[in-house]
């Protein structure tokens, strides 16, 4: 039987809540793993207790609340009504996270052309993604700041920009392909292994939000919009929180030079979630809406 959006009763932003909880108990996890368990110049474990397999639960768990009550919820807005309002919050994020894609880019390129690690990830395969991720990188950015300014308007000229949209996208699948081809233990490096998942969502969460923003959405986009993007916020907020927090108390030499803050992953979990509750938001005003035309119409 199917019950995909069969529960009136269950909220698709509950799932926000649901993550929060889990992320008040996971980055105390995460931090303490940066202060007392994990190799600095590695970020390997130096060894495995219980905080290991607790913070791979809790994070399972998040994944699995987020897909779970997204489709069971009914009250998913239409992926065929993208939202279109006034909303200077979803303006400012998007802003921001155009800002971090661009810092992304930057950090690319002079990685290729500036340091000679360069020539050290040519060797080991990793140009090409590398190329994909800077280079797109640059035209997501440009694509998301004019995302921004729209919802600042209240002109939907982002719906305009079909090929563009793609470029998130394509962003984010050259960050998975570097993560894939990082020749290490996914298992004794939380680090990878997590930043690896957050991208994967990120994807899928791009992949929903050009269907939507190009009006080319099936009935199942924004469900798993909202899924991947609560999962995606998720991760990324788990990976680079405990890094501030080391940071800010004066032990960021301990964080993995592989692996440090990413200014772009934080800003990404600001955009999805104000995304998200622009989106129900609006779908209310327009079901409100609706029904007073109906009411002056009888």
């Amino acid at each position: 039987m199917k019950i995909r959006g069969k529960f009136q009763k269950v909220n698709p932003i509950v799932p926000l809540y649901v993550l929060v909880g889990f992320l008040a108990l996971a980055i105390p996890l995460r931090t303490y793993q940066l202060l007392f368990i994990t190799e600095s110049d590695t970020g390997f474990y130096k060894s495995v207790n219980w905080t290991v397999y607790a913070l791979h639960l809790i994070a399972i768990l998040a994944v699995a609340v987020s897909y779970v009550m997204v489709n069971l919820a009914k009250s998913v807005p239409s992926s065929k009504n993208p939202p279109s309002r006034k909303n200077k919050f979803l303006s400012v994020s998007s802003i921001c996270f155009g800002f971090g894609i661009v810092l992304d880019a930057i950090s690319i390129f002079s990685k290729l052309f500036l340091d000679k690690s360069g020539v050290a990830l040519a060797e080991r395969g990793n140009l090409v993604p590398l190329l994909i991720e800077g280079i797109f990188g640059v035209f997501a950015a440009i694509y998301i700041l004019i995302f921004g300014i729209s919802f600042f308007d209240g002109k939907t000229t982002y719906s305009q920009y079909k090929f563009l949209a793609l470029t998130p996208l394509a962003w984010s699948v050259g960050r998975v392909i570097i993560r894939f081809l990082t020749r290490i233990s996914y298992v004794n490096i939380a680090d990878l292994l997590f930043e690896l998942v957050a991208v994967s969502f990120m994807m899928i969460f791009f992949l929903a939000l050009a269907r939507i923003s190009s009006g080319l959405a099936n009935e199942t986009s924004m469900r798993s919009l909202f899924a991947s993007g609560f999962a995606s916020a998720f991760f990324c907020l788990l990976t680079n929180v405990p890094r501030v927090i080391v940071t800010i108390t004066g032990s960021g030499a301990i964080i993995p030079n592989a692996y440090p803050i990413s200014v772009c992953d934080l800003f990404f979990a600001f955009f999805a979630v104000t995304y998200i509750i622009n989106a129900m938001v609006y779908a209310k005003e327009n079901d409100y809406k609706e029904l007073q035309m109906e009411n002056n119409k009888e």
